[in-house]
Protein backbone atom coordinates (compact mmCIF):
# COMPACT_ATOMS: atom_id res chain seq x y z
CA UNK A 1 0.00 0.00 0.00
CA UNK A 2 2.15 3.25 -1.13
CA UNK A 3 0.13 5.96 -1.43
CA UNK A 4 0.08 10.03 -0.20
CA UNK A 5 -2.74 11.89 0.90
CA UNK A 6 -3.21 14.77 -1.04
CA UNK A 7 -4.91 16.13 1.38
CA UNK A 8 -2.77 16.74 4.35
CA UNK A 9 0.32 18.80 3.83
CA UNK A 10 3.52 16.65 4.22
CA UNK A 11 6.43 17.75 5.77
CA UNK A 12 7.90 17.19 9.44
CA UNK A 13 6.47 14.10 10.20
CA UNK A 14 6.81 10.67 12.07
CA UNK A 15 5.95 6.88 12.31
CA UNK A 16 2.25 6.82 14.64
CA UNK A 17 2.01 2.97 13.54
CA UNK A 18 3.67 0.51 14.85
CA UNK A 19 5.18 2.07 17.85
CA UNK A 20 8.59 3.71 17.29
CA UNK A 21 10.88 4.28 19.73
CA UNK A 22 9.57 7.83 19.68
CA UNK A 23 6.35 7.07 20.08
CA UNK A 24 7.31 5.21 23.66
CA UNK A 25 9.03 8.28 24.44
CA UNK A 26 5.69 9.84 24.08
CA UNK A 27 3.80 7.87 26.37
CA UNK A 28 6.13 7.88 28.96
CA UNK A 29 6.32 11.90 29.04
CA UNK A 30 9.89 12.49 28.09
CA UNK A 31 8.92 13.90 24.55
CA UNK A 32 6.69 16.19 22.93
CA UNK A 33 4.53 14.69 19.55
CA UNK A 34 6.78 17.81 18.07
CA UNK A 35 9.87 16.94 19.06
CA UNK A 36 9.48 13.37 17.24
CA UNK A 37 8.07 15.44 14.39
CA UNK A 38 11.82 16.54 14.05
CA UNK A 39 14.20 13.96 14.38
CA UNK A 40 16.13 15.19 11.39
CA UNK A 41 19.81 14.65 10.28
CA UNK A 42 21.80 14.37 7.08
CA UNK A 43 20.20 11.73 4.69
CA UNK A 44 23.52 10.51 3.33
CA UNK A 45 23.57 7.98 6.54
CA UNK A 46 25.52 5.65 6.79
CA UNK A 47 28.05 7.89 4.92
CA UNK A 48 29.71 9.89 8.21
CA UNK A 49 30.22 13.26 5.68
CA UNK A 50 28.04 15.63 4.43
CA UNK A 51 27.77 15.46 0.72
CA UNK A 52 25.80 15.02 -2.43
CA UNK A 53 22.93 12.82 -2.85
CA UNK A 54 24.25 9.63 -4.80
CA UNK A 55 24.08 9.21 -8.30
CA UNK A 56 21.57 8.75 -9.57
CA UNK A 57 19.92 11.65 -7.44
CA UNK A 58 22.79 14.12 -7.44
CA UNK A 59 20.78 17.21 -8.46
CA UNK A 60 18.35 16.36 -5.02
CA UNK A 61 19.82 18.95 -2.38
CA UNK A 62 23.63 18.60 -0.66
CA UNK A 63 23.31 16.06 2.53
CA UNK A 64 24.21 17.81 5.65
CA UNK A 65 26.22 15.90 8.12
CA UNK A 66 24.83 12.93 8.84
CA UNK A 67 24.15 11.28 12.37
CA UNK A 68 27.06 10.49 14.53
CA UNK A 69 27.33 6.84 16.24
CA UNK A 70 25.13 6.18 19.41
CA UNK A 71 22.80 9.31 18.29
CA UNK A 72 21.71 7.67 14.96
CA UNK A 73 18.20 6.68 15.87
CA UNK A 74 17.02 10.47 17.22
CA UNK A 75 18.54 11.42 13.79
CA UNK A 76 21.43 12.87 15.99
CA UNK A 77 19.65 15.25 18.12
CA UNK A 78 21.46 15.64 21.43
CA UNK A 79 18.83 17.19 22.98
CA UNK A 80 15.93 15.37 25.19
CA UNK A 81 15.04 13.23 21.95
CA UNK A 82 18.95 11.56 22.79
CA UNK A 83 16.45 8.90 25.05
CA UNK A 84 15.44 7.33 21.79
CA UNK A 85 19.51 6.37 21.65
CA UNK A 86 19.11 5.19 25.20
CA UNK A 87 19.92 1.14 25.97
CA UNK A 88 17.56 -0.59 28.62
CA UNK A 89 20.03 0.10 31.57
CA UNK A 90 20.49 4.11 30.35
CA UNK A 91 16.52 4.40 30.29
CA UNK A 92 15.81 2.27 33.37
CA UNK A 93 18.12 4.99 35.25
CA UNK A 94 16.65 7.87 33.36
CA UNK A 95 13.05 6.29 34.95
CA UNK A 96 14.20 5.01 38.48
CA UNK A 97 12.65 2.13 37.66
CA UNK A 98 13.56 -1.67 35.55
CA UNK A 99 12.90 -0.85 31.73
CA UNK A 100 13.43 -2.56 28.64
CA UNK A 101 12.24 -1.09 25.15
CA UNK A 102 8.63 -2.55 24.05
CA UNK A 103 9.21 -5.40 21.10
CA UNK A 104 6.82 -6.03 18.18
CA UNK A 105 7.02 -9.32 17.36
CA UNK A 106 7.35 -10.01 13.75
CA UNK A 107 8.16 -13.16 11.49
CA UNK A 108 11.13 -13.26 9.06
CA UNK A 109 10.02 -12.61 5.77
CA UNK A 110 6.43 -10.66 6.63
CA UNK A 111 5.06 -7.46 5.42
CA UNK A 112 5.33 -4.69 8.09
CA UNK A 113 2.77 -2.03 7.17
CA UNK A 114 3.78 2.02 8.14
CA UNK A 115 1.38 4.32 8.79
CA UNK A 116 3.22 8.24 9.64
CA UNK A 117 1.74 11.58 10.45
CA UNK A 118 2.99 14.73 8.52
CA UNK A 119 3.02 18.15 9.41
CA UNK A 120 4.01 20.41 5.98
CA UNK A 121 4.95 19.85 2.47
CA UNK A 122 8.58 18.09 1.95
CA UNK A 123 9.81 17.30 -2.02
CA UNK A 124 10.58 13.21 -0.69
CA UNK A 125 12.94 11.34 -2.54
CA UNK A 126 12.14 7.97 -0.50
CA UNK A 127 12.33 5.05 2.35
CA UNK A 128 15.53 3.87 3.45
CA UNK A 129 15.74 0.67 5.84
CA UNK A 130 18.23 -1.02 7.89
CA UNK A 131 18.25 -3.19 10.83
CA UNK A 132 21.29 -4.72 13.24
CA UNK A 133 23.68 -7.58 12.34
CA UNK A 134 22.69 -10.72 14.41
CA UNK A 135 25.29 -10.49 17.00
CA UNK A 136 24.50 -6.91 17.95
CA UNK A 137 24.86 -6.39 21.31
CA UNK A 138 21.42 -4.31 22.91
CA UNK A 139 23.59 -3.47 26.17
CA UNK A 140 25.05 -1.03 23.78
CA UNK A 141 23.93 2.24 21.82
CA UNK A 142 23.27 1.96 17.77
CA UNK A 143 26.72 2.51 15.60
CA UNK A 144 27.13 1.46 12.45
CA UNK A 145 29.28 -0.88 13.30
CA UNK A 146 26.08 -2.67 14.76
CA UNK A 147 23.90 -2.14 11.49
CA UNK A 148 24.10 -3.84 8.67
CA UNK A 149 26.11 -2.53 5.86
CA UNK A 150 23.70 -2.24 3.24
CA UNK A 151 19.76 -1.33 3.79
CA UNK A 152 17.81 -4.32 3.22
CA UNK A 153 15.21 -2.58 1.87
CA UNK A 154 14.91 1.21 -0.29
CA UNK A 155 11.73 2.55 -1.82
CA UNK A 156 12.68 5.88 -3.78
CA UNK A 157 10.72 7.82 -6.38
CA UNK A 158 13.04 7.70 -9.51
CA UNK A 159 11.71 10.90 -11.07
CA UNK A 160 14.98 13.50 -11.82
CA UNK A 161 15.38 16.44 -11.36
CA UNK A 162 12.95 16.72 -8.57
CA UNK A 163 12.43 20.40 -8.95
CA UNK A 164 10.57 19.35 -12.14
CA UNK A 165 8.12 16.23 -10.47
CA UNK A 166 6.78 18.62 -7.12
CA UNK A 167 3.87 16.82 -7.98
CA UNK A 168 4.73 13.25 -7.89
CA UNK A 169 7.64 13.24 -4.74
CA UNK A 170 5.12 12.89 -2.64
CA UNK A 171 5.18 11.77 1.14
CA UNK A 172 3.39 8.36 1.88
CA UNK A 173 0.92 8.10 4.86
CA UNK A 174 0.57 4.46 3.91
CA UNK A 175 3.72 2.18 2.88
CA UNK A 176 5.22 -1.43 3.60
CA UNK A 177 8.74 -3.30 3.89
CA UNK A 178 9.17 -7.14 3.19
CA UNK A 179 10.99 -7.62 6.37
CA UNK A 180 14.29 -10.02 6.37
CA UNK A 181 14.03 -13.70 6.25
CA UNK A 182 16.81 -14.67 7.87
CA UNK A 183 16.48 -12.55 11.19
CA UNK A 184 15.84 -14.00 14.53
CA UNK A 185 15.33 -12.51 18.17
CA UNK A 186 15.89 -9.20 19.17
CA UNK A 187 16.85 -6.70 16.48
CA UNK A 188 16.75 -2.83 15.66
CA UNK A 189 15.23 -1.21 12.58
CA UNK A 190 15.95 2.16 11.18
CA UNK A 191 13.97 3.84 9.21
CA UNK A 192 14.61 7.25 7.17
CA UNK A 193 12.18 9.46 5.08
CA UNK A 194 14.76 10.87 2.74
CA UNK A 195 13.59 14.50 1.24
CA UNK A 196 15.06 15.34 -1.81
CA UNK A 197 14.73 19.51 -1.81
CA UNK A 198 16.42 19.77 2.13
CA UNK A 199 19.79 17.96 3.22
CA UNK A 200 17.83 15.98 5.85
CA UNK A 201 16.04 12.85 6.40
CA UNK A 202 13.98 11.95 9.53
CA UNK A 203 14.28 9.34 11.65
CA UNK A 204 12.30 6.83 13.19
CA UNK A 205 13.68 3.29 15.35
CA UNK A 206 11.36 0.04 16.16
CA UNK A 207 12.78 -3.06 18.37
CA UNK A 208 11.29 -6.29 16.69
CA UNK A 209 11.49 -10.04 18.03
CA UNK A 210 11.58 -12.30 14.94
CA UNK A 211 9.87 -14.73 16.18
Amino acid sequence: MNQANPETPLRHGRVTSPASRGSVAIDLGLLGDWQVNEMEGGKNFPALVAGPFPPPYETDSTSVAPPADGYILSGGKTDARDCVNFTDEEMSRKLNHPFTWPLLNVTPGQILEIKWAYTAPHTTRGYRWLITKDGWDPKQRITRAQLEAQPFFEDFYTQVPYYSHPAELKAKVNHSVKLPANKKGRHVIVLMWIVANTGNAFYQAFDVDFK
